[in-house]
C-alpha cells in the first residue's frame, strides 16, 4: 500500500488528497464546491468585495493497482460556541455556529479477505496505522479496541463504530486518513469534527447498513461516542453544531427538544484568538463542574417540592433568590452563570434578528464575566486575552469559547476593521502573556458531509 497524505491549504482550507507513491498520470483531479455551493455563493468578506465560501479544490483521487481508489471523504467542520457556555448539558439553549475549517477523512471499503479488520492513520500523528476490530461485540469492543498514549487519537474514530455495534449495525472493514485543519486544543471541538466525519464517511462506504440514518441520528451517535467510548462528558453543542451548521447562519438550539433554527449573522466576523495554554478537558475539571450543577438540579428539586425539575434549565433567577441558600457556595455559582447565560442566549438570538451586532457582542463580553467569576471556567490566559481585546477599534464583544480552562477566546469584530483587529490583538497578548498567540479570521461554514473522491 501506498502511503496517504491529505495536505490542507488557504484561509479557507481547500483539501488535496493524494496517494504518495502513485505516478502522477494515476492521479484524477476534480474541483468541487463544498456541499454542491454554487460557483457564485458568497460571504461577506469585510473587505469591500464578497468572498466564496469555502471551496474544495484539486482533489485528487488515490488509485491501488490490486486494491483501487480511495472510495469516499467524510467532511466535518469545528464549531464557534457564540453564546450558551456549559448550557448544553444543562439542556438549556445555545447559539452556536459551525466555521470554515474541517477535518477531512478519507477512506474506502476494505479488501474482502480483511473482513471486519479496521485501519486508520493520521496526518497529524505519523506512524503506523492503528488497526481494530470492528465485528467485535459490544461488551468486549472497548477492551480490545481502546487506544492509549499517543494513539488515543484514533479513539475517535472506533468510538464512532463502537456506538454502531451497540445500535446492532454492522460496519465492515474500511481503511481511514484523517487530515484536519480544525486547530486541536483551541476550543472549536475538533474532537467532534472528527465524530462526525467519520459518521459520514461510513454512512457512505456502509450504506446498506447507514442508509436510513439521518443527519441528526448521526449526531447523536458522534456525541454518544465521546461520552461513552472516550469518556467526555460533553453535551451535545460540539457535534450538532458541526453536523447541522449552515452557512451565512447561527445555530440557536434548544439542547432539550433538539429543535433548532438558523439566524442570520452579518456585518462582523469572529476571530478565534488561541492562547495557547493548555487546554484539555478529560482531566476531571469538566466534569466537577457538571456535578456542581446536577448537585444543585438536586437541591432545587428538594427545596422547592417540584419534581418535574430535570436540569438546571428548569430554574429561573426567582428560583434562585428563593433557594439558593441551601446551595453550596460553589453550586449557587455553577447555577447563577447557567440561569444567566439561557438570557443571554436569548438576548443575543433577538440581537441577531435585528441584525444588531453590537447587543450581540455585549452579551458575549457578559458571558465571560459570569463563565471567569461564577462558572469558575476560566485561566489567566483567556482572561488576559478577553481583556486585551477591549478598546481595539471594531471590537463588539468576546468570551471564552468551550469547555474552557485553556484555548481560544472568540471575538466579534466589524467587518472592515477585522485584518487590523488581528495585528494589534496579537501584538497585545504576546506583549502581556509572553506566549505567541495563533489569531484566525473565521466565517460560518455547512456542516458535516461526505463526498465521493
Amino acid at each position: 500500500d501506498h502511503t496517504w497524505a491529505i495536505k490542507t491549504a488557504g484561509p479557507t482550507g481547500s483539501f488535496a488528497v493524494k496517494d504518495a507513491g502513485a505516478p502522477c498520470d494515476q492521479w484524477a483531479a476534480s474541483s468541487a464546491l463544498v456541499r454542491g455551493l454554487a460557483s457564485e455563493a458568497c460571504a461577506c468578506s469585510g473587505r469591500g468585495s464578497q468572498a466564496p465560501l469555502l471551496r474544495r479544490s484539486s482533489v485528487r483521487r488515490p488509485r491501488w493497482a490490486s486494491i483501487g481508489a480511495a472510495a469516499l471523504m467524510g467532511v466535518a467542520p469545528g464549531r464557534a460556541e457564540v453564546l450558551g457556555n456549559h448550557t448544553d448539558y444543562n439542556e438549556g439553549f445555545i447559539l452556536a455556529a459551525a466555521i470554515d475549517r474541517y477535518v477531512v477523512v478519507a477512506g474506502r471499503r476494505a479488501p474482502d479477505e480483511r473482513g471486519s479488520r479496521c485501519r486508520v492513520a493520521s496526518e497529524s500523528f505519523p506512524g503506523a496505522p492503528i488497526e481494530f476490530d470492528a465485528a467485535l461485540q459490544p461488551e468486549a469492543f472497548a477492551t480490545k479496541n481502546k487506544q492509549s498514549g499517543n494513539k488515543a487519537w484514533a479513539n475517535y474514530v472506533i468510538g464512532v463504530v463502537s456506538e454502531l455495534r451497540k445500535l446492532g449495525i454492522k460496519i465492515g472493514g474500511f481503511d481511514a486518513f484523517l487530515s484536519s485543519n480544525v486547530p486541536p486544543g483551541a476550543g472549536v471541538s475538533s474532537s467532534a469534527a472528527v465524530e462526525m466525519a467519520t459518521a459520514l464517511l461510513l454512512k457512505g462506504l456502509f450504506p446498506e447498513a447507514l442508509g436510513q440514518y439521518d443527519q441528526l441520528a448521526l449526531v447523536k451517535v458522534a456525541k454518544a461516542a465521546e461520552n461513552n467510548f472516550v469518556g467526555m462528558g460533553c453535551g451535545i453543542l460540539d457535534q450538532f453544531s458541526s453536523g447541522m451548521g449552515q452557512a451565512g447562519s447561527l445555530i440557536y438550539l434548544d439542547c432539550r427538544t433538539l429543535d433548532c433554527s438558523y439566524v442570520p449573522m452579518a456585518g462582523a466576523q469572529f476571530v478565534l484568538a488561541n492562547t495557547h495554554a493548555p487546554h484539555a478537558l478529560v482531566d476531571g475539571k469538566y466534569d466537577e463542574l457538571r456535578k456542581d450543577c446536577f448537585a444543585a438540579k438536586d437541591v432545587f428539586v428538594k427545596a422547592s417540592g417540584d419534581k418535574s425539575i430535570t436540569h438546571l434549565r428548569d430554574v429561573n433567577a426567582e428560583m434562585l433568590a428563593t433557594h439558593g441558600i441551601k446551595l453550596s457556595h460553589g453550586q449557587r455559582k455553577r447555577a447563577s452563570h447557567i440561569i444567566t447565560e439561557n438570557d443571554r442566549v436569548f438576548q443575543g438570538v433577538e440581537a441577531c434578528k435585528a441584525g444588531d451586532m453590537e447587543t450581540l457582542g455585549k452579551c458575549m463580553s457578559e458571558s465571560h464575566v459570569s463563565s471567569r467569576d461564577f462558572f469558575g471556567n476560566s485561566c489567566r490566559e483567556l482572561d488576559i486575552m478577553q481583556k486585551l481585546a477591549h478598546g481595539i477599534e471594531g471590537h463588539l464583544g468576546s468570551r471564552l469559547m468551550g469547555g474552557g480552562f485553556g484555548g481560544s477566546t472568540i471575538n466579534l469584530v466589524k467587518d472592515e476593521h477585522v485584518e487590523a483587529f488581528v495585528a494589534e490583538l496579537s501584538k497585545r497578548y504576546e506583549a502581556e502573556a509572553k506566549i505567541k498567540p495563533t489569531v484566525l479570521i473565521c466565517s460560518t461554514g455547512d456542516g458535516a458531509f461526505c463526498e465521493a473522491l
